[in-house]
């Protein structure tokens, strides 16, 4: 049996279901689950806020930026004065949100960042300096943490979810985006920039090719393409990714091109041949040889339908 929640929002930590958009302080933590249409939603002085649209349509608008609602994304929102979403085309919206309390999540960041000894004579401590989180749309199905929150989203809508423990949830949240945080710090400071916006926008911009590249996997992607979606010159790109991600894009995307090919001869069947021509590869035999460069054996070793396999 599954759950709905149209037009309805429920709070899992309050175990309590409203008919409109209920609004908490920073200091109130919140486990958000709704599918409704709304115009418009004020974030007042809002907390720690990470938001899963399965669904989303409209925008979150402050003073600085523009963030917009896709399906089958999540995003950040930082403690600040607030943010207000706008709903213009009034679609339903089905998403999955935490709202993490100024307490909960120093507490959290504390722990995470401590040592053992530490938290052994200091077990009651909080962080005294707040976190900042990359604020942009991302899609979930390329960071741990979107794939976390997809799962969670999943069991929100089955009878076990009013069984967990919505402070638990919260924990694991919390401990992925501070671990995705710390290799978007890391990516960062391999960033040739002076300014640390700069070097945020710049990385925003990685991300964008990033994603386009997962994308378009089954695709040619070019260099000139890459360059035109993520509004950074061919050279830009080619240094700042390869300094990123630890390989050129066209690198890059041949290994994930390879990849995606092992799977496709581990579940499915099908010939080599069909694997070659629907990644771009210009023959088989040249893919052959760069299969069995990257995984050390040969296609035909991992077909599905291969005793050997």
């Amino acid at each position: 049996m599954s759950l709905t929640y149209k037009d309805t929002f429920y709070n899992h930590f309050e175990k309590k279901t409203f008919d409109i958009p209920p609004h908490y302080s920073h200091r109130e933590n919140f486990l958000m689950r709704y599918k409704a249409s709304f115009t418009n939603y004020d974030f007042l002085e809002n907390c720690l806020t990470v938001i899963f649209f399965n669904n989303g349509n409209g925008a979150f608008y402050n003073k600085e930026k523009v963030l917009k609602a896709k399906d089958n994304s999540f995003l950040i929102l930082n403690p600040n004065e607030g943010w207000e979403f706008i709903n213009e085309q009034l679609k339903y919206i089905d998403v999955l949100s935490f709202g993490i309390s100024n307490q909960l999540s120093n507490d959290c960041f504390y722990y995470l960042k401590s040592h053992d000894k530490t938290m052994l004579d200091n077990p009651f401590n909080s962080s005294k300096q707040s976190v900042i989180f990359l604020e942009k749309t991302l899609k979930n199905d390329y960071y741990n943490t979107g794939k976390l929150l997809k799962a969670i989203y999943n069991t929100s809508n089955t009878n076990n979810y009013p069984l967990l423990c919505p402070e638990e949830l919260t924990f694991e949240v919390l401990k992925s985006i501070s671990k995705e945080q710390a290799l978007g710090n890391k990516i960062i400071k391999t960033i040739d920039a002076k300014k640390l916006s700069t070097k945020q926008e710049t990385l925003k911009r990685l991300l964008v090719a990033y994603e386009y590249i997962h994308d378009n996997i089954y695709s040619d992607i070019k260099m000139d393409q890459l360059s035109n979606v993520s509004s950074l010159s061919k050279f830009h790109l080619y240094d700042s990714f390869k300094n990123a991600f630890g390989k050129t894009p066209h690198q890059y995307i041949n290994r994930l091109k390879l990849k995606k090919a092992k799977q496709l001869l581990q579940t499915r069947e099908i010939s080599i041949t069909e694997v070659s021509t629907t990644l771009g590869f210009s023959d088989s035999s040249s893919f052959s040889k760069i299969f069995k460069k990257a995984y050390g054996k040969a296609p035909s070793n991992f077909l599905k339908t291969s005793s050997t396999r």
